[in-house]
């Protein structure tokens, strides 16, 4: 029997005081599982057709709060509100998002002893590109956040700043970044690029006097000023290496250095700066010879409400480009056919089959095709399995049970109880019990046991065990139309059992 009936609650949005309904915009919640409450109906049917008529035990809980432990929010919940509004289950949560994302700031920007400064600067497009908003800077001897950076100039990295501060102490604790030594000895300036081709991949860095200030991960270009006799390195390397790859890095316009080995590798070069001097780096990583229409790999497949989905993987770097996917079932796993082509993205929806079927997938490319992949035997039943769970306290045994679906709560209890659950292919089974210290005569072992498709034991002597957690079992298409059992028991012993 269940443990907590509760009156459903629907949210109504009104706009006045005689109760006028309100037009409400999208708006986003919080999805917290499934309540049980109390009975209601669902209705089915038309003028011409009769109804069907299914009584509800428990409904789909959506609010402003998330819920971290339990059934409801608690103190400790996040908000969706920047005023958080009374609760309809649970307790009010203590933080909002103004609170969490707003509150310090806005404190600050009002704060009688702080002001807004705007001032021109000089910002490398190294360090431009990783400067974020609220970073602190150091201006004349004082820190400040940086609120915005206008105006910026490729060419010479001259900008308009705006920074809010002085910041005023104990606001923010050990966020006071150690300055950069101005350059001495004037400047000279880099310029470089990165270029990926023909579906290379690879990492492009520059430092300087052996401090990283370039990093690149796909084509781009970009300046760097630098201050006479600097020691600048660049360096370039694939993230996987394809038979037929050629790297080169050309660096002020010397010698070219190129590899194209069968292994991995890493290509440097290096320049000490001049002052006055304009330095070109050039790096770029090929793959000579693509791998053709690569043929993908069928993982795995679960239902979905009346569909069934297909995840698979295509080809890695250096094949020719997807441009669909052609999906094929066979009955007996030889003869296959019903060709269902669609997107390249992962998985494809199809409509679940009422008999057991084979699925396999190929990739078709701009004017070719690859090889079939695996095939998948999808078992069908009645497209659900039924888990029959326990929960047991034995001996002296306390404490409180729950069961996991997918990560959530579904069954919370605090006494010995049992049920069923209706689950699917894919869904991820868990138990876990926060289990009281036992005390009782010489039964001072505390024993948490696991059997059915889980097999697992936790035990404790003379304290409790707050946080089990068992490993989890994922139902697969050959559970489907089939009985799970999953039963958890609490108990205190002489011993581990």
């Amino acid at each position: 029997m269940s443990q907590q009936i509760i009156p459903i609650f629907i949210p109504t949005y009104i706009s006045d005081a005689t109760f006028n309904p309100s037009r409400v915009l999208p708006r986003l919640f919080f999805f917290n599982g499934l309540v049980e409450c109390e009975n209601y109906y669902i209705e089915s049917g038309s003028l011409t057709e009769a109804g069907v008529v299914k009584e509800q035990t428990s409904f789909p809980y959506f609010d402003n709060y998330n819920v971290v432990t339990g059934s409801f929010p608690t103190d400790g919940s996040k908000s969706l509100l920047f005023n958080n509004e009374a609760v309809s289950y649970g307790s009010l949560p203590s933080q909002s998002l103004y609170s969490t994302y707003w509150d310090t700031y806005i404190s600050l920007l009002y704060n009688p002893k702080t002001r807004l400064l705007s001032c021109k600067a000089i910002i490398p497009l190294a360090d431009y590109v990783e400067m974020e908003l609220n970073d602190i800077v150091n201006f004349r001897g004082n820190y400040y956040h940086l609120r915005a950076i206008n105006n910026y100039s490729l060419k010479d990295g001259v900008c308009e700043i705006q920074l809010l501060g002085p910041i005023i102490p104990d606001t923010f604790s050990d966020l006071q970044p150690t300055p950069e030594p101005a350059p001495t000895g004037g400047f000279a300036e880099v310029s470089w690029s990165f270029t990926e081709s023909n579906g290379a991949n690879g990492n492009f860095g520059i430092y300087r006097n052996g401090s990283n200030v370039v990093t690149a991960t796909a084509t781009s270009t970009g300046n760097l000023r630098v201050s006479g006799s600097d020691v600048i390195n660049a360096e370039l390397y694939p993230v996987s290496w394809v038979a037929g790859t050629s790297m080169s890095l050309n660096i002020n316009g010397g010698a070219t250095v190129a590899s194209s080995a069968s292994t991995d590798v890493t290509i440097t070069g290096s320049f000490t700066a001049q002052t006055g001097s304009l330095y070109f780096i050039t790096g770029s990583i090929n793959f000579n010879s693509p791998s053709g229409c690569c043929t993908p790999t069928l993982n795995t497949a679960s239902v979905s409400g009346g569909d069934i989905q297909i995840f698979f993987t295509t080809g890695s770097a250096g094949c020719d480009a997807c441009n669909s996917t052609t999906i094929q079932t066979s009955t007996d796993g030889v003869t296959f056919g019903n060709n269902n082509t669609a997107g390249c993205t992962s998985p494809r929806t199809l409509t679940l089959p009422t008999s057991s079927l084979y699925y396999r997938i190929r990739v078709d490319c701009a004017t070719t095709s690859s090889g079939f992949s695996n095939s998948y035997h999808f078992i069908s039943g009645s497209g659900t399995a039924t888990l029959l769970w326990s929960f047991t306290e034995s001996n002296g045994g306390n404490g409180i049970y729950d069961l996991y679906i997918n990560g959530t709560s579904v069954e919370n209890r605090n006494s010995s109880a049992n049920g069923t659950y209706t689950v699917y292919v894919g869904d991820v089974i868990e138990v876990g019990c926060n289990a009281d210290q036992c005390t009782g005569g010489g039964n001072t072992y505390t024993n948490i046991q696991v059997t059915g498709e889980i097999t697992d034991a936790a035990c404790q002597n003379n304290g409790s065990i707050p946080s089990y957690l068992s490993p989890g079992y994922t139902v697969v298409s050959g559970d489907i139309g089939t009985n799970l059992a999953v039963d958890l028991t609490v108990s205190c012993n002489s011993a581990c059992l």
